[in-house]
Order: structure tokens, then sequence, then C-alpha cells
């Protein structure tokens, strides 16, 4: 795992190249001891970019006995895990809007205990000032380009603050990457 250059500006973020899934899964680890709880991880990236690797990290970071019962909630939108906090692993790829997300109860839990984690978090149209937000690339291969960015007031704001970072993931838009090589554990 490398530290990029051009990387935004000190006390913005910061960007990190990782070269296997398994340091992908160990930044995960990483980030889980910077969090406070409760907190909130809003990732995006397209399909294979690593987000359910990097939660699987974060997840063994905050002590859930079995890191490979972590994956993807793409069909029950919500996991939750018991760690030294709960630990809610939510994947927003299905849900179709403001109504489909308010269905699923997400302002009862989100950034009330533990620490939650958003799979296409660019869905979500909630305010959530303080949350780490988290863009995956696929840069080829097992590869990933990863920014992490600090506190940004709303995932559907974070164009702005890329721009004020200096810095833009190519890619990071979100748009699927079906049957492009492999996964990276998503």
């Amino acid at each position: 795992m490398t530290a990029g250059k051009g990387a935004p500006e000190p006390g913005r973020g910061s960007m990190c190249v990782t070269q296997s899934e398994e340091e992908t899964y160990r930044l995960g680890v990483d980030l889980a001891g910077r969090l406070k709880v409760p907190g909130v991880v809003l990732m995006s990236g397209a399909l294979g970019a690593g987000k359910t690797t990097l939660a699987r990290g974060i997840a063994a970071g905050l002590g859930i006995p079995d890191p490979a019962a972590v994956h993807s909630p793409s069909f029950t939108i919500v996991n939750v895990y018991r760690g030294r906090c709960p630990i809610y692993h939510v994947d927003l790829y299905r849900l179709e809007g403001g109504r489909d997300l308010h269905s699923i109860g997400l302002e009862d839990f989100i950034g009330s205990d533990g620490i939650t984690l958003v799979e296409w978090s660019e869905r979500l149209e909630l305010e959530l000032p303080g949350a780490l937000v988290v863009e995956l690339e696929d840069a080829g291969g097992d590869t990933r380009r990863i920014w992490i960015l600090e506190a940004a007031a709303c995932p559907g704001r974070r164009e702005s603050n890329r721009r004020q970072s200096g810095r833009r993931p190519k890619g990071s838009s979100g748009a699927s990457k079906r049957g492009k090589g492999k996964t990276h554990g998503e």
C-alpha cells in the first residue's frame, strides 16, 4: 500500500494505492482504528472497485469474530454485525430513490450507535456531517486508487469537495463495470 502522488492538501484527505485485495482489506483494518463511535463511512466506486473488501477489513478492525462473514448486502440492504460495537453494513445499489431509502429505516440507526458502512453512498440523500468519505477506483488488475476524504457535508455534494481538495478520481461516478475482469471481493 502506497500513498499516492498529488494527494489532497493536508487536513482534507489522502489517496492510497493498493496492489491486491489483501492490501485493500488491510487498509480497512487501519481505517477502523481511526473511526470514532458512532461513525459513518460512505463508500463509492464502480462495481468491483473493492467497497465490500474494504468493509470487511473495517469490520475486522472493529473486532468482528469472523470477517469472512461480511458480504455485500445487495439483496438484504442492511447486514448487522457485532464487534466491539454494532456494525451496520448498508448497500444502496438496488435502491431507486428517497422513498426506497426511507422504507429501510436508515435514519433510525445511521450515526446513532456503532459504525455504519454505506456502499453506493452516492445514492444517499441524507446530510451526514463528519462522515468519512472513501472513493474507490479500479486502476486495472488488482490495483485500486482509494481516496479518503474527511467530513463531507453530503454525499451528493462530494463533487465540490473534490474540486476544493484538488483531486477528482476518474471513473468514480459509480458507473457499472460489469463483465470487466476481477471484482476485488464484491
